[in-house]
């Protein structure tokens, strides 16, 4: 990587997790003069996950360390990334049909896009929550875990995410309850049976309503939603794990297909409605995983490169 900042690119992909990191390392390889833009630091959701096991070729990962391997093989594939560098606004040129997006560091120009932004930590939305995170709430356990060692936690979720997350806690806590509104785990059997070897007690059929304390979080209100019966569980501290909403904002403007939820519809190709512009990852209509965002992240990579070359050139 150069410190120079040259602000024109063929294919600029936006966000830095498994999808954006083999989208730029393919557009690389294809010969494609290639940017990755990412607001925070490369990794993605990925990198917080304390133990991954479903990805090809690893018994066991740790998220950070497969992160930090597929950031290995992005340097060496020549592609260039920015890190800290927010895509602010996208706008579609007039003349040439390209794309110019507005960061801090300028505006930058591309002729294909692959959006790449996953998803947020999705909340709870109930009183409490927003005041509290950062103060017993958090929506990540290898973040925060080792904060609450030997203390008592709950974790709120019954998918692949929150029972992950349990797993984890209850290596380091005390006392882990996992507060499920149904009656069955929806996460992967293999992590299920995990989570029932350990002493995590399943809290079924119960949401949580409120989140109380004075500085620090000190006990959730919680409903069993078939009785309607309420009860206060006393907890140091909570970890909200019940997946991610896309973060499709960003193209919104360009009047790109969405569906309810703001995932991108993108076809076998990883096109979108808007030509030039492709989606992969968690942003997108489908299924979430790693090794699923990576696949498509090639796809859309590989899409780009026959829209650039044909279409925008001429066959080469």
């Amino acid at each position: 990587m150069t410190d120079e900042i040259d602000l024109n690119w063929e294919l600029i992909v936006i966000g830095g997790g498994p999808a954006g990191m083999t989208a730029a390392m393919y557009g690389a390889r294809y010969g494609l003069k290639t940017m990755l833009l990412e607001s925070r630091v490369l990794g993605g959701a990925q990198a917080t996950s304390p133990g991954i096991e479903n990805y090809p070729g690893f018994n066991f990962i740790v998220g950070m360390d497969l992160a930090n391997k597929m950031k290995e093989q992005l340097k060496k594939c020549g592609a260039e990334y920015k890190e800290i560098t927010e895509v602010k606004s996208i706008k579609i040129l007039e003349d040439s049909g390209d794309f110019a997006l507005e960061t801090r560091r300028g505006e930058y120009i591309a002729k294909a896009i692959v959006i790449a932004t996953g998803g947020g930590h999705r909340k709870l939305g109930v009183p409490g929550e927003d005041e509290f995170t950062g103060r017993g709430v958090s929506f990540c356990a290898t973040c925060d875990g080792p904060l609450f060692r030997g203390k008592t936690l709950a974790v709120i979720g019954g998918g692949n995410t929150a029972v992950t997350e349990a797993l984890y806690l209850s290596e380091l806590a005390g006392k882990v309850y996992v507060i499920h509104r149904r009656d069955a785990l929806r996460a992967e059997k293999a992590v299920q049976d995990m989570l029932f070897r350990t002493d995590a007690e399943i809290v079924w059929d119960h949401i949580v309503k409120e989140f109380h304390g004075e500085q620090l979080i000190s006990d959730i209100l919680i409903e069993n939603v078939k009785s309607g019966e309420t009860r206060t569980l006393e907890i140091d501290g909570v970890f909200v794990a019940l997946g991610s909403d896309p973060e499709s904002k960003l193209v919104k403007p360009l009047e790109v297909k969405m569906n309810k939820r703001g995932e991108i519809f993108a076809d076998g190709e990883q096109k979108t409605n808007v030509p030039g512009l492709f989606a992969a990852g968690d942003v997108v209509d489908g299924m979430k995983q790693i090794v699923v965002a990576a696949g498509q992240g090639a796809v859309a990579a590989d899409s780009a490169y026959k829209y650039i070359r044909k279409e925008k050139t001429g066959p080469r």
